[in-house]
């Protein structure tokens, strides 16, 4: 179940969070104690929902672990479309999107979208119209949280066509690839992906069975390019899996 309770030390945490975000950075004590003090902690178990577009609004930042974006779209069932790691800021972009729409679309006829958590999962839950306003308050402060948002789009797009262009395998190859410059911590010559993803996440992701991943997982670590144990990645030659990743199928 989902941890809602406040305890006074999360103020810390969430502060810590959002310093270390691009966006929040900045942002001067005054705003950001008002907005501390209506955020909270909420820590998640795995394939826990940990929000969806329905009632009211909420932004979310994510502290740890990592989360699988679901789109269901108003006809047809629901997909997983791109997965988000600490850092990621979720939820502001949409609601002004449609603040900003003309002509909002029905309820039955919007697509909407769903995390969830997978493995252990932390994120500061954040009001979306108090962000709004204390943006509006000190505008030279919009500068900053739209870079941020500009560049997480330009990753989750950059994902999202790895993800989706060329066979599996190079997919696959892709998806890591990506994984390990956004998540990738350097472990002296290779890079171990800072995700405890699993095969079973992956699949989901890429829209495949479980076993496709495993067998590809094991021709990528027959050829060196990346090492697997306990749930974690590493990449051991970073080109040979970009060669995976461009290889003619």
């Amino acid at each position: 179940m989902a941890d809602s309770e406040f305890a006074p030390k999360d103020i810390a945490l969430m502060e810590h969070a959002l310093r270390l975000t691009s966006g929040f950075g900045p942002w001067p004590a005054g705003p950001m104690q008002r907005l501390l003090a209506q955020s909270r902690v909420r820590r998640f178990a795995r394939h826990e929902l940990v929000g969806v577009e329905a009632g009211e609004p909420w932004t979310f930042t994510i502290i740890s672990g990592h989360v699988i974006v679901g789109r269901t779209p108003p006809r047809g069932p629901r997909a997983p479309v791109t997965l988000l790691g600490p850092g990621s800021l979720i939820g502001l972009v949409r609601l002004l999107e449609n603040t900003q729409s003309i002509a909002s679309p029905e309820p039955g006829q919007r697509v909407l979208y769903d995390l969830s958590a997978c493995l252990d999962t932390m994120v500061v839950q954040m009001p979306t119209h108090l962000i709004l306003q204390l943006l509006d308050e000190q505008p030279a402060l919009w500068r900053e949280m739209a870079v941020m948002l500009m560049k997480q789009h330009r990753q989750v797009l950059d994902t999202l066509l790895g993800a989706w262009m060329g066979s599996f395998s190079q997919r696959l190859a892709t998806t890591l690839e990506r994984l390990a410059m956004l998540y990738g911590n350097k472990d002296g010559p290779s890079i171990k992906i800072g995700l405890r993803i699993t095969q079973e996440d992956l699949a989901a992701l890429l829209q495949v069975t479980r076993q496709s991943v495993n067998k590809a997982f094991r021709q990528l670590e027959e050829s060196g390019a990346i090492d697997i144990s306990y749930n974690s990645i590493s990449v051991l030659d970073l080109k040979v899996l970009r060669n995976h990743s461009n290889a003619l199928q």
